[in-house]
């Protein structure tokens, strides 16, 4: 490859970096000026979430074909 080419190159990789870095700042800096309520109502439905997949993940596995019924936690 030419050098000239390969200076190119880095310029537009460098430029799309760039321009990456500049659309998370901006979500970022949206994101700080929702409403404190409406703010803590996602962090809790993140944390809502981990939590659910937590407890799937820790289920007993049960033999394949077996369906599990209401209330049958063993």
């Amino acid at each position: 490859m030419h050098a000239d080419m390969h200076l190119y190159t880095e310029r537009h990789r460098a430029a799309e970096l760039r321009a990456e870095a500049t659309r998370w700042r901006l979500l970022r800096d949206c994101r700080r000026e929702l409403p404190p309520r409406w703010a803590a109502g996602v962090t809790a439905l993140g944390w809502t979430m981990v939590s659910a997949g937590l407890r799937l993940i820790s289920l007993p596995r049960r033999p394949s074909g077996t369906v599990p019924r209401f209330g049958d936690h063993h």
